[in-house]
């Protein structure tokens, strides 16, 4: 990339030379023509041509600049309000189910402890019924210990879930701006020749109006 533009910057300079010493030619062989009647008037319109590309670089480049800028910011943030709707709506639903699984665990607990008053109350049965209710409380505490280790594990997951996303999303805005100072700097350059460019050209097309 960097020989590309080299060359071309090279070849740039190498016709703009030639170009200026063209000029200066033809401005010599008029002056020996017309050195006291024209020298006044040479110079005044020199300036003024000189003036006039100046601002219409300057505009040029400035207008190019802004659109350019403008749009890649756009670009960006458009791309940052997807993925924070995305983060959201990973939340809400993480949300959701951890507020299910709560649900259901504090019902978990009312039935346990109703069991256990239940229980209680049939001590004086028969040992074949307080032994069935026994198990079915060994059953629903198992129950509740898988249930309280799954909401843990689930609950650390989305946590280290969430930090991932906002690192990604953190790395992404660092890319997004590394690739707009790239392009704004892309961009400078591509002006700065296209202005050489058409400098060379109105040099050229007012000199020949004027000879």
């Amino acid at each position: 990339m960097s020989s590309k533009k080299g060359g071309k910057s090279k070849f740039l300079s190498e016709d703009l030379n030639e170009l200026l010493n063209e000029s200066q030619f033809l401005k010599d062989s008029v002056s020996n023509k017309k050195i006291t009647k024209r020298q006044k008037n040479d110079v005044t319109e020199e300036e003024s041509l000189a003036k006039l590309i100046g601002q219409y670089q300057a505009n040029s480049k400035k207008k190019k600049l802004d659109v350019n800028v403008e749009a890649c910011k756009e670009s960006r943030q458009k791309i940052l309000d997807v993925m924070n709707n995305q983060l959201e709506t990973r939340k809400e639903k993480s949300n959701n189910l951890l507020k299910n699984l709560s649900e259901v665990m504090v019902q978990l607990e009312v039935d346990c402890n109703a069991m256990k008053d239940n229980e209680k109350k049939l001590e004086h049965l028969t040992g074949a019924v307080v032994k069935c209710m026994q198990q079915a409380t060994t059953a629903h505490r198992q129950k509740l210990k898988v249930l309280k280790d799954i909401h843990a594990s689930f609950k650390k997951q989305c946590e280290e879930m969430e930090m991932d996303h906002k690192t990604e999303t953190d790395k992404l805005a660092e890319e997004l701006e590394d690739d707009i100072k790239k392009l704004q700097e892309k961009l400078i350059s591509e002006t700065k020749r296209s202005g050489w460019e058409n400098l060379r050209r109105t040099i050229f097309h007012a000199m020949q109006n004027d000879f």
